[in-house]
C-alpha cells in the first residue's frame, strides 16, 4: 500500500506535468502569433519600377496602400478627396485606374446629360474607370423610391443599365 508521502509526490508530479504541458501550449500558441502578425506586417515588394512610374503619375496621393498580384501589383490612395485604385503591371506599366467620387468631378457634358435626362434624381457617386482602350462612367442615382445605375462614355452617351427599389423607404 503506497504512503501518503508517495500520493503527495504523485500528486505533485501531475500537477507539475500540466502545467508544463499548458505552458508549453501557450508559448507555442505565442509564438504562432507573432509569426503570423510579422508574415501580416511584412509589406509587399514593389518593384522600383513601379514605384518610380506611380511617384511620376499621382505626384500627390496620400495614404497610400499597396497589394501583390500575381502578374501586378495595385495601389489604393487619395488624390484630393477622391479615392483611386490603380493597376501596375511589374514593369511599371499603368494598366488601369478606378477612380470614386461625387458628381463635381463628372466632365461638364457628362453632368450636364445627366441633369437633363434624370431630371429630379440625385447623384450619389460615380466610378470612373480608365483603360488603355477605354474610360466609362458608372453613375448611381436615387430619387424617394429606387436607385439606378447609368453607364456614360466620354461623349455624353448614356444607358441606364440597372434599377432597384430603395429598401430603406419601403
Amino acid at each position: 500500500m503506497p504512503s501518503a508521502a508517495d500520493e503527495n509526490s504523485f500528486v505533485l508530479s501531475m500537477i507539475f506535468n500540466l502545467k508544463s504541458i499548458t505552458m508549453k501550449k501557450l508559448i507555442y500558441l505565442a509564438v504562432m502569433l507573432v509569426s503570423i502578425s510579422a508574415a501580416a506586417a511584412t509589406p509587399p515588394e514593389i518593384s522600383e519600377k513601379v514605384l518610380k512610374a506611380f511617384k511620376e503619375t499621382f505626384a500627390n496621393a496620400e495614404e497610400v496602400t499597396w497589394k501583390e498580384m500575381d502578374n501586378s501589383c495595385q495601389a489604393n490612395f487619395k488624390v484630393s478627396e477622391v479615392q483611386v485604385r490603380a493597376v501596375y503591371d511589374n514593369e511599371g506599366n499603368l494598366l488601369e485606374t478606378v477612380r470614386y467620387y461625387g458628381e463635381k468631378n463628372l466632365p461638364p457634358n457628362i453632368l450636364a446629360r445627366m441633369k437633363k435626362k434624370y431630371a429630379g434624381k440625385e447623384i450619389f457617386g460615380v466610378t470612373e474607370i480608365s483603360s488603355e482602350s477605354e474610360i466609362s462612367y458608372n453613375i448611381t442615382l436615387k430619387d424617394e423610391k429606387n436607385w439606378y445605375t447609368v453607364k456614360a462614355d466620354p461623349y455624353g452617351n448614356t444607358q441606364q443599365v440597372d434599377k432597384f427599389r430603395r429598401a430603406d423607404k419601403e
